[in-house]
């Protein structure tokens, strides 16, 4: 195989799981070493908790008991008291004021909870790495019958729409995806329409010509399908493999991802493992830019603190890998606008067990346009509201413990209750703040705001160290932006709620719609080019060879994606279309790209995330 050869003697560690360089690996010029990566958790542990105690203690808790006490023997008498003597505690005679005291109250309860479970699973990393521990699935003690069993991957395909990106798709999987046992990659594709590459894809998977030995590639066109659920039903039923993993037509799953996933499962000894993703052509513009910061925020931080608090986690649909023992049987609900969720629903009622693995990470492509991204989210929304309504009323019916019946509560009814009172812990208290000083409010409330300000500002610092060690410098740049601006984002989120809970009253869901993605405007190659292609070379590194029409609509380089999205904009001198090139500018002084393969450093400024 054109990959490495991977053993129980080469430990996947913290330090090297990514093909993504990080902050710190930015500022040494390479992977930054293990020692490197142990001296910055002692720093950031110490530089942490220390100021976060006194904060607490001289900051907060003193002022806040000297600054009650004084306003409790100024405004309630001594001596026999009355419920009207209790207003500057509590809102005796006010509604209103009673009402944002249970919501704050119920919002800084649940935001504890985000908060502690944040905190505690970033110190428990941070402590990992200061003692020099790596967790049980990243460790080098993967059983050897687990090591070398065959794996089947899955790449469900609607052709005319992901026609321009499947192939380099398919390159990545079988010449750069790590796994020493045989590997079977199934592409599932429908069409309404015979197309050119059709003929090219069942050729290469009657020839096996490139293929590397102990991988071979199936092609199998579905018909009469109109779904992605069809096409991974009719996947299922051929596959014989113990284990199956499952990746989006767009995915480019980082190389030792697999591995990382096999080890989450033999390690947890669960059903499935959900990986990560990211955006891999955030050179694209502002947008991709964003969507990544939100995936690593969703996915580092909120789902592991979700699996902390509800004790399970859901399968997302691509980057995950599944015992085909579970999937037996089991089929998609093409109804649904996310048959995965639905699945995972179903699968959790029956006892099954799912974990996230965040290390285990996989590169998307964003979608092409604001539309084809409200389009997308909105269809996740109703996805999500689809799953709640069908499964609310079976969840306390099942037979699984308390605990999971909990996780499920909290994973489905409960967002409603959560997205309220987070409009009114992040939206409406502060408005509310510009109008009315806390020092007017009674002091219940008071208390109340300066704790979930005080848990928010837990939440975003544990995000902002966690991000130097996964994103590089320009990417903590946007996850600082996108937590700063978290209420514009909830408002958001709670917007396309209400419309998605309309539109399902309404009976307007709509059909399943694929996602059209920026990045794969490139003409899908023929046999001739494929058998051409160099078998050990990334995809991205392939474009050289193509003409140059054809390479102005591939991702390319920072720099050149950069200006030429600034050309198509207009030369305007808006603060907006220069902001591009301002950050491609910036990101030469902190560090360059490399091949984690080569230990070779580029030359400064060279394109990130491009597998």
């Amino acid at each position: 195989p054109s990959h490495p050869p991977f053993s129980m003697d080469a430990p996947l560690v913290l330090d090297n799981v990514s093909d993504r360089p990080a902050l710190l690996d930015q500022l040494t010029h390479g992977y930054c070493p293990r020692g490197c990566r142990r001296a910055a958790s002692i720093v950031i542990s110490v530089a942490f908790v220390l100021p976060m105690v006194y904060a607490l203690v001289f900051l907060f808790a003193i002022p806040l008991i000297h600054r009650f006490s004084e306003r409790a023997q100024h405004e309630i008498p001594v001596g026999p008291v009355s419920p009207v003597d209790f207003k500057p505690w509590f809102p005796v005679d006010n509604p209103g004021q009673w009402a944002l005291l249970v919501g704050l109250g119920l919002a800084c309860l649940f935001n504890a909870l985000v908060a502690g479970s944040t905190f505690i699973l970033f110190m428990r990393r941070r402590l990992q790495q200061c003692c020099g521990c790596t967790p049980r699935h990243l460790r080098g003690d993967l059983e050897r019958h687990l090591l070398e069993t065959p794996v089947a991957v899955v790449v469900p395909c609607y052709l005319p729409n992901e026609q321009t990106i499947i192939w380099d798709t398919i390159n990545h999987i079988l010449h750069r995806l790590v796994h020493d046992g045989p590997l079977t990659l199934h592409i599932v594709y429908n069409t309404p329409t015979d197309l050119p590459i059709e003929q090219a894809l069942h050729e290469w998977a009657r020839t096996q010509e490139g293929v590397p030995p102990g991988r071979r590639l199936n092609v199998l066109k579905v018909e009469g399908s109109t779904s992605k659920a069809e096409n991974l039903n009719a996947a299922f039923a051929d596959i014989d493999d113990p284990v199956t993993a499952i990746y989006d037509a767009d995915h480019h799953p980082d190389p030792k991802s697999l591995a990382i996933l096999l080890r989450k499962l033999q390690a947890k000894g669960v059903d499935c493992v959900q990986g990560s993703t990211y955006i891999r052509n955030t050179g694209a513009g502002f947008m991709s830019r964003v969507i990544d910061a939100e995936f690593f925020v969703t996915y580092f931080i909120y789902f592991m603190s979700l699996q902390f608090i509800a004790r399970t986690a859901f399968f997302g649909g691509s980057n995950a890998l599944w015992r085909t023992a579970a999937l037996r049987g089991e089929k998609f609900e093409k109804r649904m606008q996310t048959e995965d969720i639905d699945f995972a629903t179903r699968q959790l009622l029956k006892d099954k067990s799912i974990r996230f693995c965040p290390e285990a990470r996989s590169g998307e492509l964003a979608p092409s346009s604001f539309r084809a991204l409200y389009k997308q989210r909105l269809r996740w929304a109703m996805g999500w509201e689809q799953v709640t309504l069908c499964h609310i009323g079976s969840v306390w019916r099942s037979n699984v413990g308390c605990s999971k019946k909990l996780g499920l509560t909290y994973l489905l009814p409960m967002r409603w209750l959560l997205a309220a009172l987070s409009m009114v812990g992040a939206i409406i208290t502060p408005i509310l703040t510009l109008f009315y000083q806390p020092l007017q409010w009674p002091l219940a409330l008071d208390f109340l705001f300066t704790l979930g300000f005080l848990e928010s500002s837990l939440i975003v610092a544990c995000t902002l160290l966690e991000s130097i060690y996964h994103e590089g410098f320009i990417q903590c740049i946007f996850v600082t932006a996108f937590m700063l601006c978290s209420p514009l984002y909830l408002l958001i989120q709670v917007t396309l709620l209400i419309t998605s809970l309309t539109r399902i009253a309404q009976g307007k869901t709509g059909q399943w719609v694929v996602t059209s993605r920026s990045g794969g405007a490139q003409p899908p190659p023929t046999l001739s080019q494929a058998e051409r292609m160099d078998a050990g070379a990334p995809s991205d590194a392939r474009a050289s060879d193509r003409d140059s029409s054809q390479l102005d609509n591939h991702p390319r380089p920072v720099d050149d994606t950069i200006l030429a999205s600034s050309r198509a904009r207009g030369n305007g001198n808006g603060s907006l279309r220069r902001l591009p090139i301002m950050l491609a500018g910036l990101e030469r002084y902190v560090g360059s790209d490399y091949d984690p393969n080569s230990h070779v450093v580029p030359a400064l400024g060279s394109m990130r995330h491009t597998y």
